[in-house]
Formats: structure tokens, sequence, C-alpha cells
């Protein structure tokens, strides 16, 4: 199928070809009959892609301050690599469509292939033939709607998000400035919910159109200063709320807003505006500044929008679904007419030229539709690359399932060119297609069966989320492949308990993604370490606070204790060469942070050693992340970060500095293929297992408050 890509690095802007997206249990597939250009959204983000590096980094400085700390942390090599596979990778266009189901998921139930749906969502709602749409995010078309205005319906979700925010009542007066697309919608929005529309725009041409859209007033905002007009129109009152819906870094509009404001209105952002707000003006009005979170509440929460968790209508009556839904209605009643504002309309396959006109403003484009034509096949999920990688004597031949930033960064950059690359799944057909390039896969897929099915691979590399590890690791042992998995092994015992049994029926290798082991730093730690010693270990690990709405923190992952806390057991497992025996774990309570992001979480060992890992998440991000203190056999160590190791002995100190703070992912790959080309586990199966079982007992002793022995038996 054909997709709308953009590459910011190579500043280009194609149609490519790609696999048709996968379809989850909880969404549908969704084959395009229209889709919306956001005008002003779509046109900032190609505008955006033709700056220089300095230039974009003074306009965002929040992220510029996320490679700061990236790099303070991992080192320039390892933030060379994350910055430029965000910015050298395809990305999707689009977010407002309309299409037909051809596909739903295990789990939807009130969809069914045929339906007409509206659909939303960057990443979701693309510019592409053919999209996965979480079901949170569609909503039926009523019979009779235009398909085109339908189209439309994300961007009219916006105006309405921003209209309720203003809590406006009959009769009141509503003003909007900036009569672009999403002014000219809420005009007509105001309108119909029984208020007057009151409209401001640098464009004669805007004021006109909304003018003939609905608008009580409209004026060329050529001052700010519009009490007079105001005044008279509105009995002296001023406006009851304004929506400021520009993307300006003039701080008109906002001064505008309060100038217009009645005492004590509401004022609501829906753009990109600069926010400087005139103090003398908001204080004496006691203005209320209010922002808009996009198309409603359920935007940017995974639990909603990927996992299909509603919030109960009584406690949250407008969902962004639910607006959807209402602005599909109003056009249904005839209430609202988004036909009236389209402009343009062309055809998908002149997107690539079309797009660049757009941006160079070259017409007066208001609304603007794109017509798919096509008659994409949706079971065409793999495409075969013209080029074959050169695999000749590389024993291990991979196949790879999951490409996000990680694997991308720290992995397949060391693997590929170590092994033959041959395929590649991942659940979008633009993320599979841009990894396939970069890395010189033979094929790419979004059905990571077709590589369980494929002779021509030995070894599976799986880096998709936690909850897939287990199955996908099980489905690797039992077609009779190796398997590579990123930690953690399993979520649940149950997981870890079928991993045990397809293992046991498998000639495969199995190794887990614990790299640290494999650090240069590290392995100099262990040297200076007396075998069969029992020590005493201090691992502290400045985790780093993770928001609640980041899928890592969703119940269905495991949560952080589990899918991360196995990276320090597994290095203390190395360092000691012995295996965990029992373990207690308690917590920290921190409020808005689940309990097991501030644990500490002890461990007694084989060899007698005891260990206590503190995983805290509420410290400074720009302390050291790890800090290890050894104490024993008359000796003090400490580990500071992968820079330095400091050996206090007999009275005297020495510290070996390391140039780079590496953490062992390069060693680790190459590990993965000397272990395939000797069918040798570099890492012991049992020692595996019982990492996994401690980290998910520890979680059950934060539970209970109990301590766990540990053991084989039962799970092995």
């Amino acid at each position: 199928m054909k997709q709308l890509t953009q590459n910011i690095k190579k500043k280009t802007l194609a149609l490519e070809e790609v696999p048709v997206p996968a379809c989850k249990e909880g969404g549908v597939l969704v084959r395009t009959i229209y889709s919306a250009v956001s005008v002003g959204t779509e046109v900032m983000k190609m505008k955006n892609a033709d700056l220089n590096y300095l230039q974009m980094a003074k306009k965002k400085p929040e992220q510029v301050q996320e490679v700061v700390n990236t790099l303070k942390q991992q080192g320039p090599m390892a933030t060379y690599r994350k910055v430029m596979n965000k910015l050298n990778a395809l990305s999707p266009m689009g977010y407002s469509l309309v299409g037909e189901v051809i596909e739903t998921g295990a789990a939807v139930n009130n969809l069914k292939e045929g339906d007409i749906v509206a659909c939303a969502g960057a990443g979701y709602a693309n510019h592409a033939e053919v999209n996965y749409v979480p079901v949170n995010l569609c909503a039926k078309v009523p019979d009779g709607v235009s398909l085109r205005a339908a189209s439309f319906t994300t961007i009219a979700s916006i105006a309405m998000q921003g209209f309720r925010q203003t809590q406006s009542q009959i009769g009141e007066n509503v003003a909007v400035i900036g009569l672009g697309l999403l002014g000219q919608i809420l005009v007509q929005i105001i309108r119909a919910n029984g208020c007057r529309a009151f409209g401001f725009d640098i464009s004669a041409k805007k004021c006109e159109t909304a003018t003939k859209n609905g608008a009580w007033y409209t004026a060329v905002a050529d001052k700010t200063d519009f009490d007079e007009e105001i005044g008279s129109l509105t009995g002296g009152l001023g406006c009851d709320s304004v929506i400021i819906t520009t993307g300006t870094s003039s701080n008109n509009p906002v001064i505008l807003a309060g100038k217009i404001a009645r005492d004590k209105a509401t004022i609501v952002d829906i753009g990109i505006t600069k926010m400087d707000l005139p103090w003398d003006l908001y204080y004496h009005k006691e203005l209320d500044f209010r922002f808009s979170r996009s198309y409603g509440p359920g935007r940017y929460d995974p639990s909603y929008e990927e996992d299909g968790i509603d919030y109960p209508a009584g406690h949250v009556r407008w969902t962004e679904q639910r607006n959807m839904m209402s602005v599909l209605q109003l056009l249904k009643d005839g209430k609202i007419d988004l036909e009236k504002l389209i402009t343009h309309e062309f055809d998908f396959a002149d997107a690539g030229n079309v797009f660049p006109e757009i941006k160079e403003g070259k017409e007066d484009y208001l609304g603007v539709v794109m017509k798919y034509t096509g008659s994409p096949d949706p079971s065409v999920n793999t495409i075969a690359r013209e080029t074959k990688p050169e695999g000749a004597g590389k024993t291990l031949k991979a196949g790879v399932i999951g490409a996000g930033n990680y694997a991308s960064t720290m992995l397949l950059p060391f693997l590929a060119p170590k092994a033959t690359m041959v395929g590649i799944a991942t659940s979008t057909g633009i993320n599979a297609h841009d990894k396939a390039t970069k890395f010189g896969f033979s094929y790419e897929t979004t059905d990571y069966r077709k590589l369980l099915e494929d002779d021509n691979i030995n070894t599976m590399v799986i880096a998709t989320r936690h909850n897939q590890h287990a199955k996908m690791v099980t489905g690797a042992l039992a077609a009779g492949k190796n398997a590579y998995v990123e930690k953690p092994l399993a979520i649940s015992l149950d997981e870890l308990k079928a991993v045990v049994d397809n293992y046991k029926k498998s000639e495969g290798l199995l190794m887990v993604g614990y790299n640290r082991r494999y650090s240069e730093s590290v392995r100099y730690l262990k040297k200076q370490l007396q075998e069969g010693v029992p020590y005493s270990i201090y691992y502290q690990v400045n985790a780093g606070y993770i928001p609640p709405g980041n899928w890592y923190q969703s119940p269905g992952q495991g949560g952080r204790l589990v899918g991360e806390v196995c990276h320090f057991l597994d290095t203390l497992q190395y360092l000691l060469d012995a295996n965990p025996v029992e373990v207690y774990a308690s917590s920290g309570r921190v409020e808005g942070m689940p309990a097991q992001d501030n644990s500490h979480i002890t461990v007694k060992f084989s060899n007698g050693s005891s260990c206590v890992i503190a995983y805290l998440a509420d410290g400074d991000k720009n302390y050291p992340k790890e800090k290890i203190l050894v104490t024993g056999n008359r000796t003090n160590i400490e580990f500071d970060n992968f820079r330095t190791v400091s050996v206090h002995k007999n009275g005297r100190s020495r510290t070996k500095k390391f140039l780079a703070a590496d953490k062992g992912q390069k060693a680790e790959m190459a590990a993965l293929v000397n272990a395939v080309e000797h069918n040798s586990m570099p890492v012991k199966f049992e020692s595996l297992v019982l990492n996994t079982y401690t980290t998910i007992m520890a979680l059950e002793s934060i539970k209970t408050n109990k301590s766990y022995k540990i053991s084989p038996e039962g799970i092995i």
C-alpha cells in the first residue's frame, strides 16, 4: 500500500510502498476513502523539517535538554545514534480521515466490516491507503453525511473541545482569534450552540469567509484595541469567552483577547501562540486562561487510546470519541456544514507533488481533502526488497520483531554488520519499511509469524513491548529457532513456566538482553572480586520518573520492577557468579508514582552474599543513574555509572577511568553472534529463569510484606 512519509534529516516528503499494518485486538483496519489535510499543522511540520539543527534546537529547547541529559548519562555516541534515529527516520503525516472498516480486532464488538468510520490520531489516521486505528479513535458516520465533510471530524473535534472549554451558554458572545480552518469551524459550532460568533484575523478574505459562515461580527486584526467596537455590540460587556486558534510568535492575539473579553471571562488557547499574559490587563479583569487538550479527554492516555478503556459518561461526558460523534451528529442534523469550507480536493497519488505547493501557499488553501482511488490489497503485509544483504560466511540469520528507539540505536547497528538480516516485523508498515532500508533486511512485514515460518531464519531477535516477550519467545523456540529477547523474559509466573516448557522441547538457544554484564567497566569490576567470597553490595539506581501515561507504566506491561530491575539483578549474578536464593522487597510511597517505582530489593545469593538494589525514581535526572558499592574481603569498591571504578584495599586506592559510558550493547551483540556460531549459551538457562522468578517474587513481596525463597524447583 502507499503511505505519505516525511524524513526530517533528508528533508524529503514522498509516497512510499509499505506493508499493510497489523490489526491488533483492540482496533480495526480501515481502508481510507478521504483524508483531511490540516493545513496549519502539516505545513508547520513541513517547514520545521527545513530548519537546520541549530534552528530546530532553538524551536524546541525542551528536547535539547533531553539530549543533554542523555549525553551526560550515556555518552556522545549513544546520544548521536538516538538523535539521528529520530531525525533520519520515516514519520507519518495526517491525523483525520474517513474510511471503510475491512478487518476488526478480536476485542472489538461495536464495529464490523463494511462500516464507514471517521478516524483520529497522529500515527493512526495517517495519509495512507490502509490504517490501523484503535476503537476509541473511531466513530461511525451516520447515513447521509458527506464523506468529504466527515474526513474533517478530528479537526472539528479539536474546535469542539475548545468550545466546550469556554463553558458557554445560549445567548453568549464568543470570539475567535484566528480564522483558519479551526476558526471557521468554530464559528459554525458557536452559532449551532445558540451563541454569537465574533471573528478576528489578519486576512480580510478569511474574515469575509467567516461572515458567510454566520459570524455576527468580523474584523481584520490590524490592531489589538477593539474595545469600543465590541462594547457597542455587547451592551458594554465585552465577549463572554475568547478562543485563540493562531500559530504565531507574536503576543498580539493574547493582548487582543484580553482587550475584548468581559470581566471574569474565559480565554481558551487551542493554537500554538506566544503567551506573555499582560498582568495588568488579565489581573484587573480576573480572566480565566485555559488550554484545550486537542480533541478531548482521553488524548495522550494510552489506556484510553491504545487499550480501549473508555471513561464513564457520568464522570467524563465528552471524551475525544464522543466529541467526534457530536461533530458527526451536527453534520447529520445540518447544524454545521464543513463541505463549504473545502477549497481543494486532489488525488492521494499526487500527494508528493501537491504538499510542497500547499507549503509554499501558492493558493488560498483552507479545507483540503485527498481522495483515495486505489485498490490496496489488505493481505499484502510483506514486501520483499530489491537488494539482498550479503550473508556469505555469516552464521546468524536474523529475523527481528520490533524496532523501537532502543533496538534501532543500541542493538541493530551492532548486529547488522555481523549477521544476515533476513526479515523484520513491526506493527506499522512505515517502521518496518524504514528499518528494513536502514539495516539491509531482505524483506519487511507486519506479521511476525512470517518470520517464524521462514526456514532461512535461525535466530529471532525480539524487541517488542514486555507483554509480548514470553509469547514470542515460546513461538520462536517452538519453531526450532534461537531466541534473543530484550528484558524481561516474562512478566508472570505462568508466562515463565511456558517459556521453560518450550525451552525443554527445543534445541534452540535462549539469550536475554542483559547487556550490562558485557560492559567493559562492569567486567573490570568483576575482576576485582575474589571468586567464592561473600560480598555485601549496595546497587543504587537513579531510575528517573516515568509518567503514568507512558506505556511502561501500564499494568499490562508488568511494571518497572519486573521490567527493569532484572537488569541490575543480572549484573549482580554476573559479578558474584551466584544465583539468588531469597528475596524481600519494600517500597517507599511517593505521590503520583506506583509503589514499585521506589523500592529496596534485598537479595541473598547462593555464595552467601547479601545485596540491596535501591531502585529509586524520585531523584534528579541529572544525577548519575547507577552506582555500585561493594564491601567484603577487606576491600571497598566504588563503581560510578560506567565511568570510573575505584578500589580501596590495604590502605591504598586506585581508580580506573573509562572514556565512554559503555553499557555493553555492542559486546552483547557480538556475544549473540558467537553463541549461535558455537551453539553455546553465554548465560546458563537456570540463571535466566531465576532472575525473572526473583523479580516477579520481589513484586509479590511488596504486596505481602513477606520474603520468598528462590529455587529452581517448581519452575525448571
